[in-house]
């Protein structure tokens, strides 16, 4: 007996035809047929690297946005962070700003002495957490010979009551960067790691250095002598 063309292991085969006639029957047009059961990215035409890019990219995205969100305030009354942390100086506008208490570097630092209580013949006296030395320079020099750096605001130092000046010099070698001592005994500025001399007024005198030593602005507020070490102002370079 010839079997049935359809029939197949004892199972009836569904034509093509049937099974269109079956969807019509179910109301499903079998143009409008949605495939389900498809990974997210493949929907939405995204082959698996694309998607994972852009999910990344989002995630990055919000993360930023919350880190930001700690970081600005367009008013310090509504600034929390600043509230708990009781640091930094609000910056009007809502921009990010260093919350950096004083008394650390990179804040103010008010000195405990007055001005006239240097003297031009002392040593440098260091202030180690401020990383600056205060030095007293000969108010018979001018600026320059005193090693005195401008600063845009006009800002040149304190001049105490005895006319002459006050500057805060930056303990970092303008060579590569290490800390550099005041050695009595030259009364200069001796780099250890590699030579560079400055006089106590942060002039150069030689070595690899390409410049003065740094100074930090020096001004006087309330009565008290403040050095400010998130100003750092640039020696000047040598011929």
């Amino acid at each position: 007996m010839a079997e049935n063309p359809k029939q197949s292991g004892g199972r009836r085969i569904v034509s093509q035809a049937e099974a269109e006639a079956v969807t019509a029957k179910a109301g499903v047009s079998s143009v409008t047929r949605t495939k389900v059961g498809k990974p997210v990215g493949e929907r939405l035409g995204l082959n698996r690297r694309e998607f994972m890019a852009y999910a990344t990219a989002g995630s990055l995205a919000v993360l930023t946005a919350l880190g930001l969100g700690t970081m600005v305030s367009p008013n310090k009354d509504d600034d929390l962070v600043r509230e708990l942390t009781g640091g930094g100086e609000w910056i009007p506008g809502g921009f990010a700003y260093p919350r950096i208490k004083a008394g650390q570097f990179g804040g103010k630092f008010t000195l405990a002495r007055s001005g006239e209580s240097y003297s031009v013949e002392e040593a440098p006296e260091l202030n180690s957490t401020g990383k600056f030395f205060i030095v007293k320079v000969d108010k018979n020099k001018s600026e320059a010979e005193n090693g005195i750096v401008p600063t845009n605001d006009n800002n040149v130092g304190v001049e105490t009551g005895d006319g002459a000046y006050l500057i805060a010099i930056y303990q970092v070698c303008t060579h590569l960067g290490c800390l550099i001592p005041f050695q009595a005994s030259q009364n200069r500025f001796i780099c250890p790691c590699h030579g560079s001399t400055f006089e106590r007024n942060s002039h150069y005198v030689l070595g690899p250095a390409p410049r003065n030593l740094d100074q930090f602005p020096v001004t006087l507020e309330n009565g008290a002598l403040v050095v400010d070490t998130g100003k750092k102002k640039t020696g000047l370079t040598h011929g």
